[in-house]
């Protein structure tokens, strides 16, 4: 067994728990990351379609809202619906669905 800089002893892991381990890591990351995606999302539509009265007011003291990555077809919603708040709104990398399916996202350089 090697030891450490201070002479204690550096435990071994054997290749099966190495593997259980990095199998765990990449699963955990799998599995949260569209979780987080759709926690992004769920904030941003609700700031879009139902805004506190703290966002509302934060928007008639000049505050512009960032939305990013939402599908078009959202954004031509907000922007029909929301009309009255849209000097308060920018929306980058806005996702477009191609009539073959594909999605392109516009590169707007922000």
């Amino acid at each position: 067994m090697k030891t450490s800089l201070w002479n204690h002893p550096t435990p071994r892991i054997n290749s099966n728990t190495q593997c259980t381990l990095i199998r765990l890591l990449l699963g955990t990351l799998l599995v949260s990351a569209p979780l987080a995606a759709s926690a992004e999302d769920r904030f941003q539509m609700n700031a879009l379609f139902n805004p506190g009265p703290s966002l509302l007011q934060a928007e008639a003291r000049g505050r512009v809202m960032i939305y990013d990555g939402l599908d078009e077809e959202v954004v031509e919603r907000a922007l029909d619906e929301q009309f009255g708040r849209i000097e308060n709104m920018m929306f980058t990398r806005t996702r477009h669905t191609e009539p073959d399916g594909d999605v392109s996202v516009e590169d707007d350089g922000c």
